[in-house]
């Protein structure tokens, strides 16, 4: 544990030492009354967090209260009310109860009855793993604003004061909100409820590792490594990218910046303006494809610092936290950040050119092996992501795709095609440049960005976006892979049937899928209390074609017992063309189903460069890995 006297001061001085840049739509009212929380962990062991918030009235006769159903940056509507277990309201000087009505699912009208302040307690439960969620337990606390702070629902604009009561073995807090109290760095202010909501809050025993990088500090934040991580590296590592990504953008929005690093056995990340969040494994270092994985993770989300937080689009620049706001743009935000983040990576020389294209080949073979890629289109499945993306089924896979995994693909291809259009003097880069200049803080929509590709290329790109965006049209990689030099490697490596080197022409045309010759049968078969189940079925698999479903028992393939762990193993015996009797189990009846195996239509999309590129290709090459940049780093 690192000495808490040492840390809390260092913290303190970071916290105050700066102006905080903030995201605030309405700026901050110094002349109306502050909304002060008092948050207290004395049930942490179970899981709970007590709250007071003391609310002026103005003189109002009520006031109606809310929290948020969903958090900027994570497109569902998670009902965060749900985890209040009582509320109570007082007057805040007599503590006298107060009327308190419950008018709908997040928002409450209490009856003042003449108090000045009311003072609203209630309890929260927090045990969801998340970065948009809350975790509270006796080692440490996650908060996450939306998911923790009621507020008076017209006063979103004051400022908004917390005390927290941490626990005698939390050391430490890390947050981007500055202290209010330069004498007590456990009281924090945000501006404006807005700015609540983006700053979670870490409290417990924290190593902080800090960083001035383009005249800004920058603080790694982490918890929960077991000291299995060498935090300075990590620290130094994303220092590369953070120096990269401010030269990318030409301009740095913040004074202070904060990666909250949680090692809690999951995953995932959140933006916010000036912090965000990151969730990892303890062994994560260890490994270097899931370090790798880590550092992509903080490209990403240090990206959104400006794609999405203060460059958004137009529908986000004011949030509704009480209901969906539609955009048909988020592949731009999350796509395109997607594309960028493990770029900037290799870019940064935390990766090599090799691991880039292994790693980007996987991207395409996940994409390209959804079926749902021929159902949904990229503007649909921004649109749709409030009802679909976060809330995925055994019909996931078939009926939709993502737009952070086919986003980036087309941004990989868009970046390639401004390129080719332009001899090498322009790239996808500029657009984004060109994109923050002009929309930052107004917001942009998909027009926008089209026409600003258009004006860079120089010629009209609309009916090129209408097949990405619109339709359900296959991607053409060919463009992307004679840009770079690069082909598509056969699974069975570069040698014929005799041991001799195959040819790099004439393996594929012009970049669609190689050639099929193993069986798929598209089924995902896991060990449900010793039973093989089926638990998805691909559209367009032979089990699909035969009638199989989500939900049978797999008992028997070809007339023998099989079961999860020996199915890859059983089926790689059958040839493309072949029938097998498959025994199922559907709510308790037996059936015998045959199956005609067809092909796996995507045998490989593994990237490697062609023997001997063009002069042309070779400075695309480096042009876009910023292969030089690269060299300077190494040395």
């Amino acid at each position: 544990m690192k000495n808490a006297i040492a840390t809390v001061a260092m913290l303190l001085a970071l916290a105050t030492g700066r102006g905080l840049t903030i995201h605030a739509l309405e700026p901050q009212d110094a002349t109306k009354s502050p909304v002060q929380y008092r948050v207290s962990f004395r049930q942490a062991a179970n899981h709970r967090v007590d709250i007071e918030v003391s609310v002026p009235t103005d003189g109002a006769s009520s006031l109606r209260l809310m929290m948020p159903v969903w958090t900027p940056g994570s497109y569902l509507v998670r009902e965060y009310a749900r985890q209040i277990e009582s509320i109570s309201a007082h007057n805040a000087i007599t503590n006298t109860s107060l009327k308190l009505n419950k008018v709908d699912k997040n928002h409450w009208i209490v009856e003042t009855a003449g108090a000045e302040e009311v003072t609203l307690r209630y309890v929260l439960y927090g045990r969801e793993m998340g970065v948009r969620t809350n975790w509270i337990e006796s080692d440490f606390a996650f908060l996450t604003g939306a998911a923790t702070f009621i507020t008076r629902e017209d006063a979103l604009d004051r400022p908004h004061i917390v005390r927290l009561d941490a626990l005698p073995q939390w050391p430490q807090i890390a947050t981007s909100l500055p202290a209010h109290d330069p004498h007590n760095p456990w009281t924090r202010v945000a501006n404006n409820y807005d700015t609540l909501v983006d700053s979670p809050i870490v409290l417990g025993d924290i190593d902080v590792q800090s960083m001035n990088i383009g005249s800004a500090q920058h603080h790694l934040a982490t918890l929960g490594t077991d000291q299995l991580w060498d935090t300075r590296k990590a620290m130094k590592d994303a220092a590369k990218i953070i120096e990269l990504e401010q030269k990318f953008w030409g301009d740095i929005p913040y004074n202070d910046y904060w990666f909250l690093n949680l090692a809690t056995e999951s995953g995932g990340g959140l933006e916010h303006d000036n912090s965000c969040v990151l969730m990892t494994s303890r062994w994560a270092q260890k490994q270097r494809s899931k370090y790798i994985d880590w550092l992509a993770l903080v490209s990403h989300e240090f990206f959104h610092a400006w794609n999405v937080r203060r460059l958004r689009p137009k529908v986000l620049n004011t949030y509704d936290y009480n209901a969906e706001q539609y955009t048909r743009e988020l592949w731009i935000a999350e796509g395109l950040t997607s594309y960028y983040d493990e770029l900037f990576v290799v870019r940064a020389g935390l990766s090599t050119p090799k691991e880039y294209l292994e790693r980007i080949s996987k991207q395409i073979q996940s994409v390209q092996t959804t079926p749902g890629r021929t159902v949904q289109s990229l503007e649909e499945s921004s649109f749709d992501t409030w009802i679909k993306f976060y809330r995925p089924d055994e019909n996931a896979a078939n009926s939709r795709i993502s737009y952070y995994g086919k986003g980036a693909l087309v941004g990989l291809i868009l970046d390639a095609e401004i390129r080719t259009r332009t001899a090498n003097q322009k790239s996808l880069d500029d657009c984004m440049r060109t994109l923050w200049q002009r929309h930052r803080g107004t917001g942009y929509e998909n027009q926008d960005f089209i026409n600003i590709v258009s004006e860079t290329t120089g010629t009209p790109m609309q009916e090129w976006f209408a097949k990405m965006l619109a339709s359900t049209d296959e991607m053409r990689f060919g463009p992307f892979l004679d840009c770079y030099g690069l082909r598509w490697k056969p699974k069975d490596g570069d040698k014929n049937k005799d041991g001799e080197k195959k040819p790099p022409e004439g393996e594929v045309d012009t970049g669609d899928a190689p050639a099929a010759t193993a069986a798929i049968v598209g089924i995902e078969l896991v060990n449900q209390s010793g039973k093989g189940m089926i638990e998805k079925v691909s559209r367009h698999g032979a089990a699909s074609a035969a009638g199989i479903q989500a939900g049978d028992e797999l008992i028997g393939w070809d007339g023998y017992r099989v079961t999860p762990e020996n199915w890859s193993e059983r089926l790689g015996l059958y040839k493309v063309g072949a029938t097998v009797n498959a025994l199922v189990t559907r709510r308790g009846k037996l059936l015998e189903i045959p199956v005609e195996l067809n092909a796996n239509p995507t045998e490989s999309w593994n990237l490697v460069r062609v023997d001997t590129p063009t002069p042309e290709q070779e400075a695309r090459w480096k042009s876009w890995l910023q292969i030089e940049e690269i060299a300077a780093i190494a040395k």
